[in-house]
């Protein structure tokens, strides 16, 4: 058997060719492992964002609160870019107040006041119209704002997955306590017979 003598391209290929077998064999494991190891980033991310959020939000009462506080903020901001921010009841003028003030009643209270608050300028800037056309064009108004708000804000609370349970109910409790008042501003304007 006769031995042939190897170039040095032909041991060039022959190394290359043995490390990409190497390689290839290694690529398996590499994967498993990169794939471990973004899994487990994932849920160590994962396990973070649920600890923020059940810091923010856990503890009963005072995580109904913050909820609340997302729901008024998130109408409100859509109220004053509708109409302007100069009448509306911003969180830093609400800071520091009593226990029950993010109860639905009281929430939803503070964000009729800050979208009735725009009437008067309503009405000076539609002058025009007549007074019950001004109360229907203005109810209109506020009402989509404070549906596309509500939707906001219910958005990030299902997103933080906490929108159920009592933060559920209360922003639920508070929309419609939002469409009573709304009711009722409406019928002391024109009268029960035509809010009917």
């Amino acid at each position: 058997m006769a031995v042939l003598p190897i170039t040095g391209s032909q041991a060039s290929a022959a190394v290359r060719v043995d490390a990409k077998q190497v390689q290839a064999k290694d690529k398996p494991e590499q994967k498993e492992q990169k794939a471990e190891f973004t899994a487990s980033r994932s849920e160590m991310k994962a396990q973070s964002n649920k600890n923020i959020v059940e810091a923010m939000f856990g503890g009963g009462k005072q995580g109904d609160d913050k909820a609340m506080n997302i729901l008024y903020s998130e109408i409100m901001s859509t109220i004053n870019a509708e109409l302007g921010a100069e009448h509306a009841i911003t969180p830093n003028k609400v800071a520091g107040q009593s226990d029950d003030y993010w109860s639905p009643e009281n929430t939803a209270g503070r964000i009729v006041d800050g979208a009735l608050g725009f009437f008067e300028t309503f009405q000076r800037q539609n002058s025009s119209m007549g007074e019950e056309e001004q109360v229907e064009k203005f109810l209109s108004v506020i009402t989509k704002s404070i549906d596309k708000g509500y939707g906001e804000a219910t958005k990030v609370l299902d997103g933080l997955k906490i929108f159920d349970g009592s933060i559920k109910d209360n922003a639920e409790a508070t929309r419609s306590l939002i469409d009573d008042k709304l009711a009722a501003f409406r019928e002391a304007k024109l009268g029960k017979a035509e809010a009917e």
